[in-house]
């Protein structure tokens, strides 16, 4: 039968060729009609076409762990509403909207539309929330403001057990920021070449969120106010040749606060005064920067980019008093503001050439300098509003890096590729432990790939760091130990090693699996981090098991492990200390279609547990700390009902737990430590529940 019609296809053909050559051979053009032909591929989509869902949901429990980012902080009713419109106009308008969880502080609005060709503008809304703790209780009124006071019966004392009207004071307080953030923009696009932009960005960032105060050897954890506003402008013109493509753009960004300071009322006994303190919180601040960009095709082979950018940043606020205590005698700063300055210059050049059909050769050099022009000067300072000390000098920190990376890829057969590269990466600074690191990575790769499908990578490299005449630096006061080594500036060895395999087990089923190792060394550190390493494995599965029903597995184990030697005595290393941490996720999901094309129904599960060790080898007999341990179960079951071709029902179950153990906070109370006056938060831990159920209407 195949056979039959492939005949009859080529005999048809053959008929049609005849009859265009006897058109031809009387004198006349083979004339086709084309009047029916269509190009299903080719259709521009006309009109407007969309979703939208609405619905409603609900949420079983309080928790702020649970909602910290997705908005479903609070019990209760929520309303689901989401939408995506498009429109398309014959004269090449266009338009799109999209809007997701309109009933929750996560909601967004995007508007795009212009004239293909000719214009783009956009505006976008989005408000981004952070539900830091719920579980913070503290005895000071004014919390969200900028002025802390205590309770008019406040009794106080040396110690926090000693503040006998604390258990009456306390009072709950929510820790929670709040981003609303818009966007908007327009893009010029005349009949030239070049290409003209320019964006806005207004953020206002409100809220509450832990800082703490201390008064020479007491402390205070305390609640900072947040009001920030940030604005951010993004101007560009680019231009867009057959070989040569350019942009040249301004970019400036500015950000105040709308709180300068935070004051607090002293819980413990005052000495000599010290009453209140006073902190500075940050403060007003600008970038500005200017770019430009070039790219050029040297040939059909080889390409060129190139981009600078020259940027300032300057911070001019006024100094707040050295102190609020009125019986010291603080000497007059030398300044009224830092009048802070760092230029910054970011440079990168890319060159990448295909040198043969097997052979590519790639080089890039990035420069980067932050020169810190703040000026110096000896500023006298106040200890937790205590005592007045010796003047200090600041130190205007300012580094330049220079990156250079050379690589070949080379194609060994149609199976086998090769990479190999060397990275040089050198960093000169001022007022740090070292003038100048200088590192060297050798690395490389080799991804095969045989007939039946299994693709292989495997990696290696290696990497060693050296710095000069590393030595403390002399202006820090109190000094700082000499056998200490920094690990950013020390001396190290990295060797690193992966490999990945990719295999198709018959038809329906593929497997994965990878495992990755590295290690540092810092032989020539006294004192500081030692030794670390990284373990990761990991394996999935993914399989069609029906037409009808897929299946996916996944596991994954890691272990992050470090040493570092200390010194109790300013002196030589006399207690060790080993972090071991290790983290474990497996997981599956399923979808199915029970129904065709009438109901899908699907299911994800997920377990994450970590696990850390902390271990401290000292001279004296003291017990161990406890471990730390988390565990997070997700468990998420969905359902799509199509009521009709252009309406369905969206069903969804989120249930989520999450326990955790923490000593650091575990038990401890607002006076379980002497001199701290604590949040008195715990581990949290919750059980949530939620359900949603919305319809979708589509249309076009």
């Amino acid at each position: 039968m195949k056979i039959s019609k492939r005949l009859f296809f080529l005999l048809a053909l053959s008929a049609q060729a005849a009859t265009a050559a006897d058109n031809s051979a009387d004198g006349g053009e083979a004339s086709v009609d084309t009047s029916q032909w269509k190009c299903k591929y080719c259709a521009f989509e006309e009109g407007t076409s969309g979703t939208v869902d609405a619905g409603l949901g609900y949420v079983s429990d309080d928790s702020y762990k649970f909602g910290e980012y997705n908005g479903l902080n609070q019990q209760g009713g929520f309303f689901v509403g989401n939408a995506s419109v498009r429109s398309r106009g014959e004269d090449a308008a266009y338009w799109n909207v999209d809007a997701s969880d309109l009933g929750l502080v996560t909601r967004s609005l995007s508007v795009e539309g212009g004239k293909q060709g000719k214009y783009e503008m956009f505006f976008k809304y989005k408000e981004l929330p952070h539900f830091i703790s719920d579980s913070v209780v503290s005895p000071f009124f004014g919390i969200g403001g900028s002025s802390l006071t205590l309770p008019s019966g406040w009794v106080p004392a040396g110690s926090t057990g000693g503040m006998t009207a604390l258990p009456g004071s306390l009072r709950s307080a929510d820790l929670d920021t709040r981003r609303q953030r818009l966007d908007m923009g327009v893009t010029l696009i005349p009949e030239s070449l070049w290409q003209y932009g320019i964006n806005f960005r207004h953020e206002t960032k409100e809220g509450m969120q832990r800082i703490a105060g201390t008064f020479m050897l007491n402390s205070a954890q305390l609640v900072e106010p947040i009001d920030y506003v940030t604005d951010q402008l993004d101007a560009s013109a680019s231009y867009t040749g057959r070989k040569l493509q350019a942009k040249f753009a301004y970019y400036a960004s500015t950000f105040s606060n709308n709180n300068n300071s935070l004051t607090w009322q002293n819980p413990y006994t005052p000495t000599v005064g010290n009453t209140a303190g006073q902190l500075a919180l940050p403060p007003e601040n600008q970038f500005h920067q200017i770019l430009a960009s070039l790219g050029y095709q040297f040939s059909e082979r080889t390409r060129g980019t190139a981009d600078i950018a020259f940027g300032r940043m300057t911070q001019d606020d006024n100094f707040l008093s050295p102190t609020l205590n009125s019986t010291l005698a603080a000497p007059a700063l030398p300044r009224n503001s830092l009048d802070g300055e760092v230029d910054t210059t970011n440079a990168n050049l890319k060159l990448v050439s295909a040198m043969t059909s097997k052979l590519r050769l790639n080089a890039a050099y990035t420069y980067n300098d932050r020169n810190n022009k703040t000026p110096q000067a000896a500023y006298p300072w106040v200890t937790t509003d205590l005592s007045v000390n010796p003047a200090r000098t600041n130190l205007p920190y300012s580094f330049t890096q220079n990156t250079m990376k050379l690589s070949a890829d080379y194609r060994a057969t149609t199976h086998i590729k090769t990479s190999v590269g060397y990275d040089y990466d050198t960093i000169e600074r001022t007022f740090q432990e070292t003038d100048k690191t200088r590192e060297n990575t050798f690395w490389g790769k080799v991804i095969a790939r045989n007939q039946e499908g299994i693709d292989m990578t495997f990696k290696l490299a290696h990497a060693q760091r050296d710095q000069s005449n590393y030595a403390a630096v002399a202006a820090i006061s109190p000094p700082e130990n000499p056998l200490m080594t920094k690990y950013n500036m020390a001396n190290r060895t990295r060797n690193t090693v992966g490999f990945r395999v990719d295999a198709p087990v018959g038809d329906a089923v593929n497997f994965g699996f990878g495992v990755d190792y590295s290690r540092d060394d810092y032989p020539d550190s006294k004192l500081g981090l030692t030794n670390g390493n990284d373990f990761n494995i990991g394996g999935d599965v993914s399989a069609m098991l029906t037409k009808q029903t897929s299946l996916h597995v996944f596991l994954n184990h890691e272990e992050i492990y470090s040493k570092q030697a200390g010194s109790s005595t300013f002196s030589t290393a006399d207690w060790f200390g080993e972090n071991n941490d290790k983290i474990d996720v497996i997981g599956f999901g399923i979808k199915r279609a029970v129904i065709t094309k009438k109901l899908d129904v699907g299911a994800d599960y997920t377990v994450t547990q970590s696990h850390g060790a902390i271990t401290v080898d000292t001279a004296a007999v003291a017990p161990p700390f406890p471990d730390l341990a988390s565990r997070l179960d997700t468990l998420k079951l969905y359902a799509t009902y199509r009521l009709k071709d252009n309406m369905s029902l969206q069903g969804a179950y989120w249930y989520e737990s999450f326990q955790s153990d923490n000593w650091m906070v575990d038990g401890v109370t607002p006076s379980t430590i002497s001199n701290v006056l604590s949040f008195g938060e715990q581990s949290p831990s919750y059980h949530v529940n939620v359900i949603s159920l919305a319809l979708r209407y589509k249309f076009k």
